[in-house]
């Protein structure tokens, strides 16, 4: 029988790699996602962009997006300004 031997650090090293990437792609299409709610949001109601923030979020992420980044968001798309989406690995 075969032995088998791989070394665990280059194996976390790739996953957490491939992890990374994936939430870069992720975060950049939430980006685009929510920058496309411009110009329609532009000079609305802050309470009424976080709806619509909130929607485009649930879509991609099936849940719901932190209250204090929702005011962040709505708040800078309603003003005009662009948004952009992070992904943080832990």
């Amino acid at each position: 029988m075969a032995k088998f031997n791989f070394d665990k650090r280059k194996l976390e090293k790739v996953v957490r790699q491939a992890a990374q990437a994936k939430g870069d792609e992720l975060a950049s299409q939430l980006t685009s996602d929510l920058n496309a709610l411009n110009p329609g949001v532009t000079g609305r109601p802050v309470d009424e962009v976080k709806v619509d923030v909130q929607k485009v979020w649930r879509r991609r992420m099936q849940n719901d997006l932190p209250e204090a980044k929702l005011k962040e968001f709505a708040e800078k798309l309603a003003a005009g300004g662009t948004v952009r989406v992070t992904a943080v690995m832990k």
